[in-house]
This record gives C-alpha cells, sequence and structure tokens, in this order.
C-alpha cells in the first residue's frame, strides 16, 4: 500500500464512481421494486411458463418469475427474490439451493449497452454474449436439477407482506453493502496490474474477481488477446466474480452450500466461454 498507494487510490476512486454513478442508481429503485414483485407478482404453477419451469428444472413453477427477475434486471435481485420465496414458504430449501446457482445472472441491460455497446462498440456482441451467459445459466439448472420426488402442492400462495418504510431501509443497506464490495475489488484489481506477467493471466485473474473492472480490462486488451478476448468475456459474465458471489452470501441463509454456488457458476461461466468458442470456430 505505500509503494502502490496512487494505484490503489486511483482504483478506489473508480469503484467509488462505478458505484455512485452506476450501481446505485440502478439497483436502488430495482431492490424496491423486486420485493413489490415478490409480494404481489406470481407464476401459477398450473400456467405454460409454470409448467415448463418446473419440467425442465424440477423445482416449483412458482420460481420462474424468480428466473425472470434475474435474467432481465441482474444480480442480486433473482437471487433476492428467490429467497424472499422461500422465505414466503413457496420454494423449498432444495429447490433454493438449486435456484441461486443460476438465477444470479447480469442484467440484460449491463451486458448489452454496457459490455457490448460501451465497452466493445457492438450491440451485436452484447447480444451475442448475453445469450451465451443465460443459455449456459439454463444448462447449468438442468445439470444440477433436483433429483427430488416431486410432491404435489397445491396452487396456494403464502404472500409476504410489502412494507415500504422496510423496503427503503433494505434497499439502502444492500446498496451499500454492493458498493464497498466494488470498491474493494476495484482497488485489488487496480494493484494486481502492477504484477509482472503475461496479459492472459492477468485478465483471467481480473474475470474471477469483479465484473465490471474485468470486463473493461479484457477489451482493453482484447487486441493482444485476439477471440480469446470474447471467449474471456464470456466466462466473466457468466462465472460473475467473486465480488458478485461475496454479495450473493449476504443475502442467502446460512443452511445452503456455498461449495455448491460456486461450483454451479464456475460451471455456468465455463458453458458461456464455450457457447462463444463455438459460435466463433466457423469464423476462423
Amino acid at each position: 500500500m505505500l509503494i502502490f498507494g496512487e494505484e490503489i487510490k486511483r482504483g478506489v476512486t473508480a469503484g467509488m464512481g462505478i458505484s455512485f454513478n452506476n450501481i446505485i442508481p440502478t439497483l436502488f429503485p430495482f431492490f424496491i421494486l423486486s420485493d413489490l414483485w415478490s409480494a404481489t407478482v406470481q407464476t401459477k404453477r398450473t400456467g405454460l411458463l409454470g409448467r415448463g419451469f418446473e419440467m425442465l428444472f424440477n423445482i416449483d413453477g412458482r420460481a420462474t418469475n424468480v428466473f425472470i427477475l434475474g435474467a432481465v434486471c441482474g444480480f442480486p435481485l433473482g437471487l433476492k427474490a428467490a429467497v424472499k420465496q422461500y422465505e414466503s414458504g413457496i420454494i423449498t430449501k432444495e429447490d433454493l439451493q438449486v435456484l441461486c446457482g443460476f438465477v444470479n445472472n447480469p442484467s440484460i441491460a449491463f451486458v448489452i449497452s454496457g459490455v457490448g455497446a460501451g465497452i466493445y462498440r457492438s450491440f451485436a456482441i452484447g447480444i451475442l454474449l448475453y445469450f451465451s451467459v443465460i443459455l449456459a445459466a439454463c444448462i447449468t439448472g438442468l445439470i444440477f436439477r433436483s433429483k427430488k420426488k416431486k410432491i404435489t402442492k397445491s396452487n396456494h400462495i403464502s404472500r409476504q407482506s410489502f412494507s415500504l418504510v422496510e423496503s427503503i431501509k433494505s434497499a439502502g443497506m444492500s446498496s451499500i453493502t454492493i458498493s464497498s464490495y466494488i470498491i474493494f475489488f476495484s482497488a485489488l484489481i487496480s494493484l494486481i496490474e502492477k504484477i509482472p506477467g503475461n496479459e492472459f493471466s492477468l485478465a483471467l485473474i481480473s474475470a474471477f474477481l469483479e465484473i465490471a473492472s474485468a470486463s473493461n480490462l479484457i477489451a482493453r486488451l482484447s487486441n493482444s488477446l485476439g477471440a480469446y478476448s470474447l471467449i474471456l468475456t464470456a466466462f466473466a459474465l457468466g462465472f460473475s466474480g467473486f465480488s458478485v458471489h461475496l454479495q450473493a452470501f449476504v443475502f442467502m441463509p446460512k443452511e445452503l452450500s456455498k461449495k455448491k454456488y460456486l461450483l454451479m457458476k464456475f460451471v455456468q461461466g465455463v458453458l458461456s466461454a464455450l457457447i462463444i468458442s463455438l459460435y466463433l470456430i466457423p469464423k476462423k
């Protein structure tokens, strides 16, 4: 810290900028809306979406809206909504364990607008990356689907009451917590950039740590990385980084296996990278 004080300061400043200019304005209102969503919007098990979701993943069909929320609005809203359903008695602990591993995804806006259009200057690349991440999430859910025998349940929904005061308070604390992780990992990546080594190793290490900083760094090295740039970006988006996972652990009940969650996210990252690799093969 004494030797590389300026680098750490620059990383902290960059992390604060990302948090206060992008993350909090985006997440804070969505935290409140996700609480309202969980309390009011439900998917029936007997509906088309509910039956399809239950058939594919062997998870109560009423959790369909959790997957949609995570895919559209991004982490940690899908995971947070899944925990809400568990606390309301809608899904079981086994359902929640599997759900946590494949509903905690980057938002469509972050991948297509932020990474695709913003970093790579291409909406097409953003759409391709988003498709690879969501398809990888679905495949991961199929691989780790619960093997338990289904128990017939009623369509009765135990709704959790919505309190605007509590939701605002919770959204504020959650936003501060998430921002703290982003600032820490931004400073860490800034420090790692000073360590001698090849660019691929640096990009790979960053892909395991923090998704926003990793995407910027990998794109910056795209000329030297070539096709590996998109592949590494797909892995970073699918795996989502330890910064996101530590945020997820804040919301996950203690009785859930963190190891299984991390394994599922790693598998999703590998699958997302593989999907991009298969797309790039004909281009060579």
